[in-house]
C-alpha cells in the first residue's frame, strides 16, 4: 500500500506545470485546500483525484501510485466528478475512501490527537 507522502511525490513527479499553484488552477482546485491537504498529509477527495487526473493527462492510478498506463480520464469523468461535488454527500465521499483504502480526515485528525496527547506526557 502507498503512503500519502508517496501520492505528493507522485504529484510532483507528474505535475507538467511549473507550481502546485499553476496545476490547483488547471485543475479548479482551490491552492489553499490543496496546499492544507499537502501539508497535513491528507488524501484529496475523489473528486478532486478526477480534476487533478484530467488537469495532468494521467490516469488516477498513476496519481497513486506512480506508475503510468494508459489514460482512463475523459469528459464524461470530468461530468461525473462535477456531479459527485455537489451530490455526494459526506458519507458517501467517506465510503468511497474506506473501499479505497485511503486515510480520511478523521483518521489523520485521530492519529494527530494521539500524537499531541502522548507527547504532551511527560
Amino acid at each position: 500500500m502507498f503512503t500519502v507522502q508517496e501520492f505528493w511525490n507522485n504529484i510532483d513527479q507528474i505535475n507538467p506545470y511549473k507550481s502546485l499553484g499553476e496545476l490547483a488552477k488547471a485543475s479548479g482546485i482551490d491552492y489553499h485546500r490543496l496546499t492544507q491537504q499537502r501539508s497535513r498529509g491528507y488524501m484529496p477527495k475523489p473528486e478532486d483525484l478526477l480534476r487533478l487526473s484530467g488537469a495532468t493527462r494521467k490516469t488516477i492510478e498513476a496519481l497513486l501510485t506512480g506508475r503510468t498506463g494508459k489514460a482512463f480520464y475523459s469528459e464524461r469523468t470530468e461530468r461525473i466528478a462535477n456531479r459527485c461535488e455537489y451530490t455526494a454527500t459526506e458519507t458517501q465521499l467517506f465510503m468511497v475512501e474506506q473501499i479505497l483504502g485511503l486515510p480520511t480526515e478523521y483518521t489523520v485528525t485521530k492519529k494527530e490527537a494521539e500524537r499531541h496527547t502522548s507527547g504532551s506526557i511527560a
